[in-house]
C-alpha cells in the first residue's frame, strides 16, 4: 500500500491507532515513511520552493498509489484548502511527472515516466489565499490555468465549474476581499466579475500576469464605484472582451488602498535559524575586522546545505540552497576551500559571477541594479533557503551615508527576500571611533541599514579570551540576550589548499552591549586585581551550593561593585558555563570542582 489518503482511511473504533494522511515506500529498498498528519507530511516529502505555498516533491518519494514504483521527486505540491476556510491547509494535490528507474545499474537508467495528479488529503484546491495582505482573489475552472496564476503567485482557487469557484470564495473568504473569475469560458452568474482570456494570456510572464490582473481588478473595481470614473474610462470599460489585450495599458487615477485588519491572516516567524535567522527577511552580520564574519557565515552556510545543527545545538529544518555575491574574497582560493573545511555541500552553493548585457557583453553583476535578474534565476531553484551578500553596501546605488539611498536600494533586497521566502545576509564593518556605543550605531553607514534590517548580528573578537562572540544587536522579533562563542582555526583541506574555519564553543550570557563593552573594556589597572578579585568574589558565592541563578549571580555582583564585563571575565577564567536544566526556564551557574573551597584541589 503506497497512500492512504486520510478520508479513505479505517481505523478501528476500538483501538489508539490513529489514521496514516499518507505514506511513501521505496521499492527499490524497502524504505517507507509513514506521514500521520499533515505536518509529518510538509516535513518528511516536502520542499519548500520559490513561491510561498507552492511546495516541491523530495527525492525517493513514491505517493501515487496507481504507480507505486514511480518516483515523484520534483513533483509540484499545490494547497488542498479547508472549503469553508480558505486559507487553512488540509493536504496537497500533486503535479507533475513520476519517474521509474532501474537500480540494477550504476547510475540508475530511467525506465519510465507518466504524468501524475492526486490528491493527498482532501479540500478545494486553492493558491496564496492565505497571505497577510489579499486585495483580491481568483476563481477559474481550468486547471492549467490554475497552475500559471498559483506560479506567478497570486491568489486563485480552482473548482471544475468556474460558478462553483466563485461560490466556494464566498463561502471561504471574508467579505472584504475583492473577487474574480477568470478563464476562457464565461460563468452562468456575476458575469460582470468575470475576466476573459485569450491564448495570448499563456506566453505572459509572471510579473506580466500579475501587471494584468491588477488592472483588470481595478478596472471592474471602479465599474462598481461609477464615480471614480471619467468619460473616457467609462468608454474603455465598456469595450467587449475580446477587443482587449492581456498587456494593454489601462488609464489610471489616484487612489488610496486600505486593508481591513479583518481581511489579514496573523502569522508566525518563519524561522530558518531558530530565534537568529527569520526567511523572508533581511538580516545583517557587523563587525570589526578580524573576527572572521564571512568564514563564519560560510559555516552556517554548510549547516543549512547539509541540514547539520546550529551553534547553539538545534537542528536546521529547512536545509536547502544558498547564493553567495562577494565583492571581497575570490570563489576559488577563498571561499570553496572554507566552505569544504567547514563540510558544505558544495552542490547546494551557488555563486554570482557576472551577467551578460542585451549586446552579449560580460559585466559585473551590481546588486543595485540587477537584482530583478537574481530573481528570475532564483525561482528555478526550488530549495533556495538563503541569499549572501558581501559586502552590503554594494547593494546601495547611491551614498551609503543618505537614509533615502539606502532605503531605495535596499528595498529591492527585501522584495527579493520576500518573493522567494528565504533568508537575507548582508556583511558589513563597524565604523571607526565608535566603540562603547549601542551596537547598532556601530556600523557604517546610515542608520536605515539597521531601520530596514529585522535582525542585526555583530561579531567581536576577545584578545584576552583569544576566541569572538556572536551577538543579536538589534531584534524586533525575537529575544536579544544571548550570544555564541566560537574561534577561528586553520586547516588543510586538500594537498596545498589551506583554509580557516569556525569552531563553535557554545553559548554565552549577557546583551549585546554587556558583551561588546567586555570586548572593548579596558577596565584593568596592570596587574589583573580587579579580574582576580571578581574571581574570588565567584569562588565565594557559588562554592557553597550546588547552582545560583545567572540572574542572581549578576545582582549580587553589582551590589559588590563589580561591572558585567568584570564579571563575564572572571566567569570565562573560571570556566563556568552556564546550563539550562530540562524543564527549567532560566539559566544558572555552578562552579567547576577544581575551584570550590572545599575541595582539596582548589588553588
Amino acid at each position: 500500500m503506497n497512500v492512504k489518503p486520510y478520508l479513505d482511511s479505517t481505523v478501528d473504533m476500538f483501538t489508539d491507532e490513529k489514521p496514516v494522511f499518507a505514506s511513501s515506500t521505496n521499492p527499490l529498498s524497502g524504505m517507507q515513511i509513514i506521514c500521520k498528519n499533515i505536518a509529518d507530511f510538509e516535513q518528511n516529502i516536502l520542499t519548500q520552493t520559490t513561491k510561498s505555498d507552492v511546495k516541491s516533491i523530495n527525492a525517493e518519494s513514491f505517493l501515487d498509489a496507481r504507480n507505486p514504483e514511480h518516483d515523484c521527486a520534483g513533483c509540484k505540491a499545490y494547497p488542498l484548502t479547508n472549503p469553508k476556510d480558505l486559507t487553512q491547509i488540509t493536504g496537497y494535490h500533486i503535479f507533475g511527472t513520476a519517474r521509474q528507474w532501474d537500480a540494477s545499474k550504476e547510475p540508475y537508467k530511467l525506465i519510465n515516466e507518466k504524468t501524475v495528479s492526486f490528491p493527498i488529503g482532501s479540500g478545494v484546491m486553492a493558491s496564496h489565499t492565505n497571505k497577510k495582505c489579499l486585495p483580491y482573489v481568483i476563481g477559474t475552472d481550468d486547471i492549467k490555468l490554475f497552475v500559471q496564476i498559483a506560479e506567478a503567485g497570486e491568489a486563485v482557487v480552482y473548482q471544475q465549474s468556474i460558478d462553483a469557484a466563485y461560490l466556494t470564495i464566498n463561502n471561504g473568504l471574508p467579505e472584504t476581499i475583492f473577487r474574480v473569475m477568470a478563464g476562457y469560458n464565461p460563468p452562468q452568474y456575476n458575469k460582470d466579475l468575470f475576466i476573459q482570456l485569450h491564448d495570448d494570456f499563456k506566453a505572459l510572464s509572471d510579473k506580466a500576469l500579475k501587471e494584468f490582473f491588477r488592472q483588470k481588478v481595478q478596472q471592474l473595481q471602479r465599474s462598481f464605484e461609477p464615480e471614480l470614473l471619467d468619460q473616457s474610462e467609462v468608454q474603455t470599460a465598456g469595450k467587449t472582451p475580446q477587443t482587449e489585450q492581456p498587456t494593454q495599458p489601462v488609464k489610471k487615477t489616484a487612489s488610496l488602498q486600505i486593508l481591513n485588519m479583518s481581511s489579514i491572516k496573523a502569522q508566525a516567524i518563519n524561522w530558518l535559524w531558530e530565534g537568529w535567522l527569520p526567511l523572508g527577511k533581511l538580516t545583517i552580520l557587523a563587525g570589526a575586522g578580524g573576527c572572521g564574519k564571512t568564514t563564519l557565515l560560510l559555516s552556517l552556510i554548510a549547516t543549512i546545505t547539509t541540514k547539520g545543527q546550529f551553534p547553539d545545538g538545534t537542528q536546521c529544518k529547512h536545509a536547502g540552497s544558498v547564493i553567495i555575491f562577494s565583492t571581497e574574497d575570490d570563489p576559488a582560493d577563498t571561499l570553496i576551500p572554507r566552505l569544504m573545511a567547514a563540510g558544505a555541500n558544495l552542490r547546494k552553493v551557488y555563486f554570482v559571477q557576472g551577467h551578460v548585457n542585451e549586446k552579449g557583453e560580460k559585466k559585473p553583476f551590481d546588486p543595485s541594479k540587477d537584482m530583478d535578474l537574481l530573481l528570475e534565476y532564483a525561482k528555478k531553484i526550488d530549495d533556495l533557503k538563503l541569499l549572501m551578500i558581501d559586502p552590503i553596501v554594494s547593494a546601495v546605488g547611491g551614498d551609503m551615508h543618505r537614509a533615502n539611498d539606502v532605503r531605495r536600494s535596499l528595498q529591492t533586497i527585501i522584495d527579493f527576500a520576500q518573493d522567494i521566502g528565504c533568508a537575507v545576509i548582508g556583511i558589513t564593518h563597524f565604523a571607526k571611533g565608535t566603540a562603547g556605543t549601542i551596537p547598532v550605531d556601530r556600523i557604517i553607514g546610515s542608520q536605515a541599514f539597521t531601520a530596514l534590517a529585522r535582525m542585526v548580528w555583530t561579531a567581536a573578537r576577545r584578545e584576552d579570551e583569544n576566541d569572538c562572540i556572536l551577538v543579536r544587536a538589534k531584534s524586533n522579533i525575537s529575544e536579544l540576550d544571548g550570544g555564541i562563542r566560537y574561534e577561528i582555526e586553520q586547516c588543510t583541506v586538500s594537498d596545498n589548499i589551506e583554509a580557516t574555519r569556525v569552531n563553535w564553543l557554545g553559548p554565552i550570557e549577557g546583551s549585546a552591549r554587556e558583551l561588546l563593552s567586555d570586548v572593548e573594556s579596558t577596565e584593568n589597572d596592570g596587574s589583573g586585581s580587579i579580574i582576580d578579585m571578581a574571581m574570588e568574589f565567584l569562588i565565594g558565592l557559588l562554592s557553597p551550593i550546588e547552582k545560583m541563578p545567572s540572574k542572581e549571580v549578576h545582582a549580587q555582583a553589582k551590589e559588590a561593585g563589580f561591572s558585567p564585563a568584570s564579571v563575564r571575565r572572571a566567569q570565562v577564567k573560571l570556566n563556568i558555563k552556564p546550563f539550562r536544566p530540562s524543564g527549567e526556564t532560566v539559566w544558572f551557574w555552578s562552579l567547576p570542582k577544581i575551584h570550590r573551597l572545599d575541595e582539596p584541589t582548589h588553588f
